[in-house]
């Protein structure tokens, strides 16, 4: 038996589910098991190898690929909501194991496959509230206010909505997909533009991080830099909640006052509900769930 991990990525999506699922596919390799991570394009596998040390992935262009690499003999984690319900269960009953992660917080389990959600409590499963283990080490934090988009803005919608941040002292932190020269357009707006490969550093460093990214927001509060999310377009509103229970203050609208009120607003988080095991607990559990 082979264990396959997918992860749905590429320059419309961008990179979350990435973040959240390296540091299992870590902890699993810690433990023995051997791991190919399979993704919708190259370049999310070689920043997963860069950032997170991932040795083995493959792209898969389409989620029915996944059965060209895959067999009957295999166990394939599943962190997407693509396709059907019915695709599920057809995985489901092809698979060996079949284990779906959600971020649907009215899913369920079909017959046969075993959920994980970041949402809610099911059975025994731990909580997906994944967090890469380097986020909660202590550093120092300036006054340095950072905004990060996420990786992707294949339609520019940044671009159309950036003059809520001009004057505000703000830093861009570009995302991994973002076009050539996107930076330099929209470097009048904002008080600077930082590369993508600088992401750890500027987000464990900041003095505030604003983001539309919701793993990049955990990320900041495992960091200790008193995050904000700023909703974006295509984002499920169960998000909302999620960041309103960490204490995470969500602004509904790219709107400068509201951006520029939120920022100077002192905030008391609650960052003791991410626990820097949980990459360790989803994957022991992942590890007991293989037949």
């Amino acid at each position: 038996m082979k264990l396959y991990y997918y992860i749905n990525t590429g320059h419309r999506i961008g990179l979350d589910r990435l973040r959240r699922s390296a540091p299992v596919i870590n902890a699993l390799s810690d433990m023995g098991i051997e791991v190919s991570m399979l993704t919708n394009d190259f370049r999310a596998g070689e920043y997963a190898k860069e950032q997170f040390g991932i040795r083995k992935y493959v792209s898969v262009d389409v989620v029915r690929n996944i059965a060209n690499i895959a067999t009957p003999a295999d166990a394939l984690v599943f962190d997407s909501e693509e396709e059907s319900r019915a695709m599920w269960a057809d995985m489901a009953t092809y698979f060996r194991s079949f284990i779906r992660i959600s971020d649907n917080p009215d899913d369920f389990a079909e017959a046969g496959e075993i959920l994980i959600s970041s949402m809610k409590s099911i059975g025994d499963a731990p909580k997906a509230d994944i967090v890469d283990p380097r986020y909660f080490e202590a550093t120092d934090h300036g006054d340095e206010r950072i905004y990060f988009w996420g990786d992707d803005d294949y339609d520019q919608e940044l671009l159309r909505v950036a003059d809520a941040f001009e004057g505000l002292d703000i830093t861009l932190l570009e995302g991994y997909y973002f076009f050539m020269q996107y930076g330099s357009e929209l470097a009048g707006k904002f008080k600077s533009v930082e590369d993508s490969e600088n992401y750890d550093e500027v987000l464990m460093h900041a003095g505030r991080f604003l983001s539309s990214s919701p793993q990049s927001v955990l990320e900041a509060l495992a960091a200790g830099s008193n995050p904000l999310y700023l909703k974006k377009s295509g984002i499920s509103v169960a998000w909302d909640a999620k960041m309103e229970s960490l204490g995470i203050p969500v602004l509904s609208s790219f709107d400068k006052d509201a951006i520029e009120q939120a920022l100077s607003a002192t905030l008391v988080y609650r960052k003791k509900v991410l626990r820097k095991e949980a990459a360790s607990e989803v994957a022991t559990y992942i590890k007991d769930n293989l037949r």
